[in-house]
């Protein structure tokens, strides 16, 4: 199982591995012996597969269908090999945040370039195994773990050794936490509206153009809808790592689930106040639901980030 902190930081690495290749994780781990001795034999055989199966045409998207689930399921369970609970939690947060945003970058790498697909996937499949090699061995144990409880906040371990943070740290992880978050829950909005044939909210656009007093043309407004949606998330991050973040211990769950919820409530408040939507009253149950559901998506992977690097 995990050594401490070093298990859980390794179980963000094996999830941000599963979002760009479902088996490679666990096949890693399989090959060390970590996941029993069938595994260590079919977990390879899958990995190779998908190596295989990703450079062709037909390979769906990674956000379609049961795709993206499988991503988060096998990046709980390498997470929970290398973490226990707390890397479980690490790994599937990591494999959904990791999930949407490197299937739009290698998007827009063939779109914007001469390559072909396949000149970025070879690049991104050598990474990814170089990263699940790196992370899949048995992480030593921390040093200090029994020790003497000293905070190293510059290295981002001041929960693990019982230390509290301090302001500028706090508000940096939260930040970085919360980009984790908003990416994690953009993969399961695109997931949910390619299954519903929704589409997703133009009022962050909206908030951004008016903050730069301009109209925007039509091509470059889902450039600046998903900056904003990248700022507003990070910019609740650092207000996590503030009001969250700075105790003895790094928040978990609860608070990641309470935390999400408190900024869908803002949201019901703030952009009917802005003209961008409608009263939470005149909005559908369902509607409301699924904008929850996606907040506490956000909550809870920003909790687990936050995790992972004070961890």
């Amino acid at each position: 199982m995990s050594a401490g902190g070093a298990g859980v930081r390794r179980a963000a690495v094996l999830g941000g591995v599963t979002g760009a290749r479902t088996f490679l994780a666990p096949a890693a781990l399989a090959l060390r012996g970590r996941l029993g001795k069938a595994a260590k034999f079919v977990l390879p055989v899958l990995a190779a597969g998908e190596l295989v199966g990703d450079k062709l045409p037909m390979a769906p998207p990674r956000t379609e269908g049961p795709g993206l689930v499988g991503r988060v399921v096998t990046g709980a369970i390498s997470g929970r090999v290398s973490g226990g609970a707390r890397g479980a939690r690490v790994g599937a947060a990591f494999a959904l945040a990791a999930t949407y945003p490197l299937q739009a970058l290698r998007a827009q790498i063939v779109k914007r370039t001469p390559l072909p697909d396949i000149a970025w996937a070879v690049p991104e499949d050598l990474i990814a195994a170089a990263l699940a090699a790196t992370a899949s061995p048995e992480p030593r144990p921390d040093p200090g773990v029994d020790g003497p409880k000293t905070c190293h906040i510059g290295k981002f371990s001041a929960h693990q050794h019982g230390g509290r943070p301090g302001f500028v740290s706090a508000a940096g992880v939260g930040v970085a936490a919360g980009v984790v978050g908003t990416a994690a829950m953009t993969s399961a909005q695109v997931w949910l509206y390619g299954l519903t044939g929704g589409q997703a909210s133009e009022a962050p656009g909206k908030v951004g153009e008016r903050m730069l007093g301009v109209k925007v043309r039509k091509e470059q407004r889902p450039a600046l809808n998903t900056a904003m949606h990248v700022l507003y998330g990070s910019s609740w991050g650092k207000v996590f790592g503030l009001a969250l973040g700075r105790g003895e211990r790094a928040p978990g769950p609860a608070q990641g689930f309470a935390f999400g919820a408190g900024v869908w409530g803002v949201s019901l408040a703030m952009l009917p106040a802005l003209g961008l939507a409608e009263a939470p009253w005149k909005q559908s149950p369902a509607a409301l639901a699924q904008d929850l559901g996606f907040h506490l998506i956000y909550g809870a992977a920003t909790a687990a980030a936050y995790e992972a690097f004070t961890a």
